[in-house]
């Protein structure tokens, strides 16, 4: 499922300032609040949107030793060893590469710190060697990456069979805060028949 142009001008505000209101936005777009509040729900149901967080500025945070990191390892470790580097605190980012490779970022408070964590957490896994170790001098750009819409995907599930939901204007349900999607209006009437009576009271409840 494809962002359309609303949700693009939505996420360019959002890129922009990730505190504006939905009223805020609304306003910025030429859209109603609840049209922004719905389609900020569906972006972040659909893994489009991951979180909000604050963005420190590197001149205000003392980050110790920031380094680049490449690993080898064999290709039945490969998809593991990523994934618990990935758990690590001292790790802001993995990524997979072509030669079943990993390149990791990592913060550590000293170069000491450094060797201890290459020593013990990824020097000690067998089949695994370090073929660059890089430390960042100074950071020129770190930015989240510019809006291109035909690279954006969102992965929307059907709320009843969890098939992909492909339309730009799926079936909905509504109930209070939530918002309900599916893939078609048969997958709609059959979670209605199921569970309808109990959103009906969240909406009650909520209205009372």
């Amino acid at each position: 499922m494809k962002p359309d142009a609303i949700d693009i001008k939505i996420l360019e505000v959002l890129m922009d300032d990730g505190r504006a209101s939905f009223r805020q936005i609304a306003q910025r777009t030429s859209l109603t609040t609840p049209t922004v509040s719905s389609r900020i729900a569906r972006m972040t149901k659909a893994g489009l949107i991951k979180k909000f967080i604050p963005i420190l500025s590197g001149d205000s945070v003392n980050r110790g030793v920031t380094t680049l990191l490449t690993l080898k390892a064999g290709s039945a470790s490969v998809q593991k060893l990523a994934e618990d580097l990935a758990k690590m605190r001292e790790v802001e980012a993995v990524y997979m590469t072509t030669g079943q490779s990993i390149t990791l970022k990592a913060t550590l408070d000293s170069v000491q710190s450094l060797q201890s964590f290459l020593a013990q957490n990824v020097l000690k896994k067998k089949g695994v060697e370090v073929t660059s170790n890089q430390i960042i001098t100074s950071t020129v750009k770190e930015e989240p990456p510019s809006l291109l819409p035909n690279t954006l995907v969102m992965n929307l599930k059907c709320d009843d069979c969890g098939g992909d939901v492909t339309s730009s204007r799926p079936y909905t349900i509504s109930a209070g805060p939530s918002r309900y999607y599916f893939c078609c209006k048969t997958c709609r009437k059959e979670y209605l028949a199921e569970h309808g009576k109990r959103l009906a009271k969240i909406s009650h409840k909520l209205d009372a």
